[in-house]
């Protein structure tokens, strides 16, 4: 009896539940809270960072870069002086580097795999990561594959005209050098 009781009060109660429409064609397992705070932008997130914090990072990654360039350089000597001594691996005696253009293709290869990669997956290299410094694009999120390689590529661009593309960033009031303006790309770090 006490059971059936229960059940009638629940029945006769009237509860201030209001379905979800289907209007909208939205679950009712997915829907959001109604107290759930809009997203906020990156600008309020984030704050954009300047020319002295990215040289800082930029110089890191040249370092590590620079690093295993020369251990790329002194594999290819070894294999040099014992191609030499083995089998005279050098045909052309006039040519003292023979693998010299390997060497850069190595080099250029590695760089634009390490910061294509690493902004694309992480947001920012080791220089950054370091400095808490993340690469975005301009509305938040992480940048493609496709935009990170053509924001390295840009690099090239930017020292081609003395660094002027990089010294952009100090000029410019978005602080976006001439690699973030073609890349479509921000260099931010969290706010406090």
């Amino acid at each position: 009896m006490e059971h059936q009781s229960n059940i009638a009060n629940i029945e006769g109660s009237e509860a201030n539940i209001e379905p979800i429409s289907k209007d909208k064609g939205e679950s009712p397992l997915l829907a959001a809270p109604l107290d759930t705070p809009p997203a906020l932008s990156l600008s309020e997130t984030h704050k954009r960072v300047g020319f002295w914090l990215r040289l800082i990072a930029f110089s890191i990654d040249a370092s590590i870069l620079t690093m295993f360039a020369l251990v790329l350089l002194l594999i290819g000597m070894l294999v040099t002086s014992v191609g030499d001594e083995v089998g005279d691996l050098l045909t052309d005696t006039a040519d003292e580097s023979p693998l010299f253009p390997l060497w850069i293709s190595g080099v250029l290869t590695a760089s634009a795999a390490y910061f294509t990669i690493l902004h694309s997956e992480y947001g920012q290299t080791i220089g950054k990561s370091l400095l808490r410094l993340e690469v975005r694009t301009q509305t938040g999120a992480l940048p493609s594959y496709s935009q990170a390689l053509f924001r390295w590529l840009a690099y090239g661009l930017s020292f081609a005209f003395c660094g002027l593309g990089f010294l952009w960033i100090a000029v410019n009031s978005e602080k976006r050098g001439w690699h973030d303006l073609f890349a479509h790309t921000v260099v931010v770090t969290p706010k406090h």
